[in-house]
């Protein structure tokens, strides 16, 4: 199981919470569903979060999504 911090994963700066996975697709799933609960919770840096990516266009979401599946693809090969 591989830990990545929500932070490096496009949350806020702040968030040191770590997302944990068997897969870098597990990672990215349960990275969403931490995003989510905070916002249920009414964090509001975690809500910034999201709407920056909103934000983006599509093009660029696929970017970013492709570059925080690079991280956690990059964290499986490292021992």
């Amino acid at each position: 199981m591989k830990k990545i911090i929500c932070s490096d994963l496009g949350g806020p700066e702040s968030c040191e919470v770590e997302i944990k996975g068997n897969t870098p697709d597990e990672v990215a799933k349960n990275c969403q569903e931490h995003v989510m609960e905070e916002i249920g919770k009414g964090d509001s840096d975690h809500q910034d979060s999201v709407e920056n990516m909103q934000s983006m266009s599509p093009e660029e979401q696929q970017e970013k999504f492709a570059e925080y599946m690079k991280i956690c693809e990059d964290a499986f090969k490292r021992d």
